[in-house]
């Protein structure tokens, strides 16, 4: 089969809504719950996460990482709501409950693997831009962190579609191109199936042209730039100040040289807690 069937059918399967999404595991879909009604019961989600000892022990070993290490060690997951707050911690149970381990992409493992990891570290970035900025939106982490969903999701369908063995398999050449030309639909779908909330949505739909956002375009243009320090980040690129400032998704983001600075001084604390996320 070649790469105009591969995309025609992903086409009929996107215009069809036939695509394969990922039920989402109860305790993520609980976390969007919270993040989409702030009057949702916070308390059944801190108990939720007690139950279950391993996310428990992410929760209070991300509360230790180095990006948020402060203080005393935290050792329970009272401690550390307490320190990071309910929305923080919502987001990194939420990080926990999703990933590879979703999709069954054996034929693609180690993309998926990939994206997930410059997932992960957009999602950091996205976090560290929005404090160097000062800006209060704390959705800045599941943005980042969902910017790309659709792209597991395309590597699934052509998986389905070809088959485990395909012979030949189509080249990285043809995959990334499946990827530029469904990845952004894949993501709306997701969105939609998931219920993300919107600046979620918008970052998917927007992220090549944050000016075009309608809502919060300040937000999605720091996500864009997030994306390109977690590139630079995965690919042990040192983060110069003066090489950032060159960089037009840094301008579109507002990112002056004392932000950019500060951002080069937490590469270090980021990279390390890439592997507690």
């Amino acid at each position: 089969m070649d790469l105009n069937d591969v995309a025609r059918q992903i086409e009929e399967r996107l215009m069809g809504r036939r695509l394969t999404v990922p039920v989402l595991p109860s305790v993520a879909a609980m976390v969007l719950a919270v993040i989409n009604d702030p009057d949702a019961d916070i308390n059944s989600l801190a108990d939720a996460i007690r139950r279950d000892q391993s996310l428990a022990g992410h929760v209070v070993k991300y509360a230790n990482a180095p990006l948020l290490r402060a203080g005393a060690p935290v050792l329970t997951v009272g401690q550390a709501i307490g320190r990071l707050g309910m929305r923080t911690v919502a987001d990194v149970v939420f990080a926990a409950c999703i990933g590879p381990r979703l999709f069954h992409v054996p034929l693609y493992a180690a993309r998926i693997q990939r994206i997930w990891q410059e997932s992960l570290a957009t999602a950091l970035w996205s976090h560290e831009i929005n404090h160097a900025l000062g800006k209060p939106f704390e959705g800045a982490f599941l943005c980042g962190l969902l910017h790309q969903i659709g792209l597991p999701v395309v590597l699934q369908a052509v998986q389905d579609i070809l088959g485990p063995a395909p012979q030949p398999a189509p080249s990285l050449a043809d995959i990334d191109s499946l990827l530029q030309t469904f990845g952004q639909r894949a993501g709306l779908d997701v969105a939609t199936r998931w219920r993300l909330p919107a600046p979620v949505v918008e970052v998917i739909a927007c992220l090549e042209n944050p000016a075009s956002a309608p809502g919060n375009p300040a937000l999605v243009a720091g996500v864009a730039a997030a994306r390109d320090l977690a590139a630079l980040t995965l690919d042990a690129v040192g983060l110069r100040p003066d090489a950032l400032a060159q960089m037009q998704s840094m301008r579109d983001a507002g990112l002056d040289q004392t932000a950019l600075s500060r951002l080069s001084d937490r590469a270090t604390a980021v990279r390390e807690t890439l592997g507690q996320v």
